[in-house]
C-alpha cells in the first residue's frame, strides 16, 4: 500500500512538473515571438508585435533628408544581408556619423537626426539594423549582435575613407548597440566618439522593468521563461545584451543623453551607465520634460548644441 502511495505521488509530481514545463515553454515562446521576432505572413518586414504598443502605424511618417544618397550593403558575420543609406552633404569630407535606430524601428527613424549632421557637413550612414527594415534577420537581439554589425559598418567606412573620423550615435536599442560597439576590441581607430540617447543598462533588466511597469506582470518567472526560450531559439541570452558591462570597458569619449520623463527606459539607467563608464571623456545630459526617444524634439537646440560641443575636440581640423 505504501509503495502504491509513493508511486502515485511520484506520478503526480512528474505530471505536474511536465505541465509546468509545458506551460513555461508555451509562455516563453510567446514572449519571444511577441517581443523579438519580426514579420507576419502578410508583411515579412513587420516589426515585433510589441512595437505596436510603442508607436501606432499612423505615427510612422518620416521625411528623407534632401541630400545625395546611395544604398550600401554589408554581409554580417553570420551571413545576413544588411542594408543602409549613405547620405552626402554634397561635398567631400572625412567627418562621418553612423546613426542607429531603436527597437522595432527602421533607418527612417534616424533621418531626423541624420538631417542635422548633414547640415553640419557630415557624411551620414543610416543602417537598417538586423531584423529591421530592408535588412535580413528574424530576431532582434537588443543590441547584442547589432553592435557587431555596427563595428562592421564602421570598418566599411574606414575602407572607403581611410581618413574618416566616425561618431556612433544611437537611440534606444540603437544606443545600446553603439555602447556595446564602442567597447568592442575590433572597433576601428577611426571611431572617435559615441553618443547614446536613452539607452538601457541591460536588456534583461529593461524587459523585467517593462513587464512590471507597462503590463502589470511579475518579472518572475516571466523573464526566466523568456530568457530560457530566447537562448533556445536565438542562441543568445538577454543578459548578454548589456551596455552596462560594455561601459566598464569603454575606450572612446561618450555622451549620455536621456529624458527625465522617460517611462520606458528609466532615467536612473542613464546615471548608472554614466557612473560605470570608463570612457576617457564623458558627459551626461538630462533633458527636462523629454519622454522616451524624444529628447531631440523636446529641446532641439540644446540637444544638438551639446553634441556639437562634445564631439568638437575629436573633429578638430577634419573637413
Amino acid at each position: 500500500m505504501k509503495k502504491i502511495l509513493v508511486s502515485c505521488l511520484l506520478t503526480a509530481v512528474i505530471v505536474v512538473a511536465a505541465m509546468v514545463v509545458g506551460a513555461g515553454y508555451f509562455v516563453g515562446n510567446y514572449f519571444v515571438h511577441f517581443g523579438l521576432e519580426r514579420g507576419t505572413a502578410e508583411n515579412p518586414q513587420e516589426p515585433p508585435k510589441a512595437y505596436a504598443l510603442l508607436m501606432p502605424p499612423e505615427a510612422r511618417q518620416f521625411t528623407k533628408p534632401d541630400y545625395p544618397s546611395e544604398e550600401w550593403e554589408l554581409t554580417s558575420f553570420d551571413g545576413l544581408m544588411l542594408k543602409a543609406t549613405r547620405f552626402s552633404p554634397g561635398q567631400d569630407g572625412h567627418r562621418w556619423v553612423i546613426v542607429a535606430h531603436g527597437y522595432g524601428c527602421t533607418q527612417q527613424n534616424s533621418w531626423y537626426i541624420a538631417a542635422n549632421y548633414l547640415a553640419r557637413g557630415y557624411q551620414v550612414l543610416t543602417p537598417d539594423l538586423r531584423a529591421s527594415g530592408a535588412s535580413e534577420g528574424r530576431y532582434l537581439t537588443m543590441g547584442y549582435r547589432e553592435s557587431r554589425d555596427l563595428v562592421d559598418w564602421a570598418k566599411k567606412i574606414a575602407r572607403t575613407d581611410p581618413d574618416a573620423k566616425i561618431i556612433l550615435h544611437g537611440v534606444s536599442m540603437g544606443a545600446a548597440s553603439v555602447m556595446m560597439a564602442s567597447a568592442a576590441p575590433e572597433l576601428p581607430q577611426n571611431v572617435v566618439a559615441c553618443v547614446e540617447d536613452c539607452g538601457y543598462t541591460d536588456a534583461y533588466d529593461l524587459l523585467a522593468y517593462q513587464l512590471e511597469s507597462s503590463f502589470g506582470l511579475p518579472s518572475f518567472p516571466a523573464m526566466n521563461l523568456l530568457d530560457w526560450r530566447c537562448k533556445a531559439k536565438t542562441d543568445f541570452s538577454l543578459h548578454e545584451a548589456s551596455p552596462l558591462v560594455a561601459e566598464q570597458h569603454a575606450k572612446i569619449p561618450t555622451l549620455f543623453i536621456h529624458g527625465d520623463k522617460d517611462t520606458l527606459v528609466p532615467p536612473e539607467m542613464a546615471r548608472q551607465l554614466y557612473d560605470a563608464s570608463t570612457a576617457p571623456q564623458k558627459q551626461l545630459l538630462m533633458v527636462s520634460g523629454a519622454v522616451h526617444a524624444a529628447a531631440s524634439q523636446q529641446d532641439q537646440k540644446k540637444y544638438f548644441a551639446t553634441i556639437r560641443d562634445f564631439v568638437a575636440p575629436y573633429m578638430e581640423g577634419i573637413k
